[in-house]
Parts: structure tokens; C-alpha cells; sequence
């Protein structure tokens, strides 16, 4: 067999190969929803596809990776510099990078006790050894989370995703006895019946992943009351809210909450870097790393160039410029979809805007499968389509977005309600 070690020279190739030589999955999704499309250039917020015939304004942002917008020059410059010193170090001796980003993380942490990290390659190893930190701290190993939440495709991650479409655990025929999925979200009396001496943690995000709805105060104060109670550990899952997309570092920061652990990862490597981190307190981080030798290990992970990167993101997302741009995204976010749903009340519903996190209602099941495509012919990616009620198109758009992509985004949905009014 004769491999060509040129890159391919069209998106009709890249798909082509994908469907004959990798994950068919990928490509065949795409065809199915008519929304093809093969990167070929990436800056700030907007995409390109190899050909640059085709322009995408990314509101989907993978989940908040990009959450600076693609190839940040200040983060490139960052990686650069790293480059021409660093490499991956060794997994066994200490580094000054990683202790201070330890220290930048506990500066910026959402309650004081929240001192200590752990360095990761991704979410899901950060999940994964956060749900092994539950265990040895309490002795216990049973899990619980939301249904339609997702916390990872690996490991132990897998096990608290329970979701029929992105969830593993029959694919992979995983333990179905170690998890117990609550199916309310925002209804405390829906978790708490499942909280007992079993328990080594919950975990959950501080919004409904489906429909992008944030928590309650009154519901996330009486679970994690419930937690203390009963001696189970709180992690909550900022992969994709904190680093400002909410308006403040964490979304945690706008309850009066105080986790035991907290998950960050996906925009903390500007998207150019892998990196994601643990964070926890010091009573919780001695008893699993400094009571035994290896507690944690992994070769690349807290690498001084991944340190270098993730606290040049933590720099950039507490400035007031950055914070100021937030505020007014939601702001002008806030006034669009309320325009939107006003002009088309047969089509769009009042979602929920905090931040950058952006949702819009959709009235009908049709305007639900209709509208993903149709955004993407129109030059718009959306994060997603809410897989339960409400229907929701769901929103992520960079947090350095300028005011012209709001309105893009909103022209890109006017576009749509307008076209089907024409068709009804």
C-alpha cells in the first residue's frame, strides 16, 4: 500500500479519507446534516475551509476551547517563547512554571480554601482523578450525576456521562451499577433521594448541559448542604462555564458555594496547547497525593510550556477589558434574541443569556431539526440543539468577540425564520 504523505488537497478528499481509512463516524455525520466542511484556516472568530470558499463564524467553539478566539496572537506569542526554552520536562522532577500557576489558580479561586491543583492533560483525566479523589477520601465508590450531562468520553468520566447520545457506557458495556443518574435537573429532591452512605461524590455542571439553563441558588445550596451532611465530596465540572464565559472566572462565583473539587480545562489551553487542571483543598490534595508515593502521575502533564499557556489565559480572563466585553455580549445578546422572538413568535422562544453562554427557544419540532443546517449554510455554527425540552439552539461565541458578531448571528437567525415564513 503507497501512503501520500502530502497533505490532501480538498475537503473532498479529507472526507473521502475519513470515510475509507479513519473515523467514518465524523464524515458521514456531516453529509448526513449537509454541513460539510474541512478546516483549512482558523482566527479569531471565524473558520475557513480549505478551499476558503466557505467562511463560518464559530459560536460553537468546541465547548469554550477557543473561548479566546482561535490562534490568539498573545497566546501564540506565549507558546513561542515557551518553545524556545522548554520542552516537556520530566514527569518526576518539580517545575517553577507549574507551582505558579498552583499559585495563580488559588489567587483566582472562587472560595479560599480551593488552594491546591493538579495538572492534567484534558477534562476528562481531570474528571477521572477527581472521582478517584472522592473515593480514597471517603472510602466509597458510588457516583452520581445528571442524565444528560457529559463529562467525558474516558476513564472514569465515562461513567458519570450518562447521556443516550454522548454517553459510552453501553457502547463500551462499562459498569451501569456504579453510577446513579439523577434526571431532574434544577430539582434538589431529584438528587438528594440518591445521595447515601454509598456515595463518594456528585458531580454535575452549574448548568443544565442541554439546554444551557444555569442552576438555581436554592437548588445547588441544598444539595451541597446535603453533600456536607452526609460526607460526600461536591465536584463541580467548569470545563465548559468557567474561565469567564459566565462574565466572572467561574460560574461558580456567582453562588455562594464552596466545592470540594473543581474541574477546568478545554479554553485553559487557548486552544493550542493541552492542558487542564484539578483544584481542590489541602486537606483533600495531602490525603491523596502527599499519603502515598505516586498519588497522581503522567508524563506530559504540568508541563512547564502547558503552565506557561494556561496562566497566560488566566491573565487574560481577568482583565477588566475582557470582563467589559462579556458584559456587553449579554448585553447585546440579551437584546437580539428578544427582537428575534418578538418579530418570530410562530419560530423562537425566550431562551436564557448569561455571559457568553446563549440560548434561544424554538417553538416547533421542525424549526429544532431545520435549524442547525440552515445556520451553516448561512455561515453560523452553533454549539448545538438541545436533545430534550426545551428546544434550545444553544450558543458559544468567543469571548473576544466583537459587537459584529452578534448582530451576524442574529442577521444568520432572522435569515432563517424568515425563510421559513416564506415556505409555510
Amino acid at each position: 500500500m503507497t501512503i501520500d504523505k502530502n497533505p490532501a488537497a480538498s475537503s473532498k478528499d479529507v472526507l473521502s479519507g475519513y470515510l475509507d481509512r479513519s473515523w467514518a463516524f465524523l464524515a458521514e455525520l456531516q453529509q448526513s446534516s449537509e454541513m460539510e466542511f474541512v478546516i483549512g484556516d482558523s482566527q479569531g472568530s471565524y473558520l475557513w475551509n480549505i478551499e476558503r470558499t466557505h467562511r463560518l463564524l464559530d459560536c460553537g467553539n468546541a465547548g469554550g476551547v477557543h473561548s479566546l478566539g482561535h490562534r490568539n496572537p498573545e497566546l501564540l506569542a506565549t507558546l513561542r517563547t515557551a518553545f524556545d526554552r522548554h520542552d516537556a520536562g520530566i514527569w518526576s522532577m518539580p517545575t517553577a512554571e507549574s507551582l505558579a500557576l498552583q499559585d495563580s489558580l488559588a489567587a483566582m479561586a472562587p472560595s479560599p480554601g480551593l488552594c491546591r491543583c493538579v495538572t492534567t492533560l484534558s477534562s476528562t483525566d481531570s474528571i477521572d482523578l477527581a472521582l478517584m479523589f472522592a473515593m480514597r477520601c471517603t472510602g466509597r465508590n458510588k457516583l452520581v450525576a445528571y442524565r444528560h450531562g457529559y463529562h467525558g468520553h474516558g476513564g472514569l468520566a465515562a461513567l458519570v456521562t450518562g447521556s443516550d447520545y454522548d454517553g459510552q457506557i453501553e457502547h463500551y458495556s462499562l459498569s451501569r451499577s456504579q453510577t446513579r443518574f439523577f434526571d431532574e435537573y434544577d430539582r434538589a429532591a431529584s438528587v438528594t433521594q440518591l445521595l447515601d452512605g454509598d456515595c463518594a461524590a456528585l458531580i454535575l455542571e452549574l448548568m443544565n448541559f442541554e439546554t444551557f439553563e444555569p442552576a438555581s441558588p436554592a437548588f445547588l445550596q441544598e444539595i451541597a448542604a446535603d453533600c456536607r451532611r452526609k460526607g460526600i465530596l461536591l465536584i463541580v465540572d467548569e470545563t465548559r462555564t468557567g474561565l469567564g464565559r459566565s462574565g466572572l472566572p467561574w460560574l461558580t462565583s456567582h453562588y455562594a458555594l464552596s466545592p470540594d473539587i473543581i474541574i477546568l480545562g478545554k479554553g485553559l489551553g487557548g486552544g493550542l496547547y493541552p492542558v487542564s487542571v484539578l483544584l481542590t483543598t489541602q486537606p483533600i490534595y495531602d490525603r491523596c497525593l502527599n499519603e502515598g508515593h505516586w498519588g497522581f502521575s503522567s508524563s506530559m502533564a504540568g508541563s512547564p510550556i502547558a503552565s506557561l499557556v494556561a496562566a497566560k489565559v488566566i491573565e487574560i480572563i481577568q482583565r477588566p477589558d475582557l470582563t467589559a466585553n462579556v458584559k456587553s455580549l449579554e448585553t447585546q445578546l440579551t437584546q437580539e434574541f428578544a427582537a428575534l422572538c418578538d418579530e418570530f413568535p410562530a419560530v423562537f422562544a425566550p431562551g436564557s443569556v448569561l455571559g457568553a453562554i446563549a440560548t434561544i427557544g424554538l417553538r416547533s419540532r421542525s424549526v429544532r431539526d431545520a435549524i442547525q443546517p440552515a445556520l451553516f449554510k448561512r455561515g453560523v455554527m452553533c454549539h448545538s440543539v438541545s436533545l430534550i425540552e426545551p428546544a434550545v439552539v444553544k450558543f458559544f461565541p468567543c469571548l473576544t468577540s466583537e459587537a459584529s458578531v452578534v448582530t451576524e448571528l442574529a442577521d444568520a437567525l432572522r435569515g432563517f425564520a424568515s425563510e421559513l415564513g416564506r415556505n409555510d
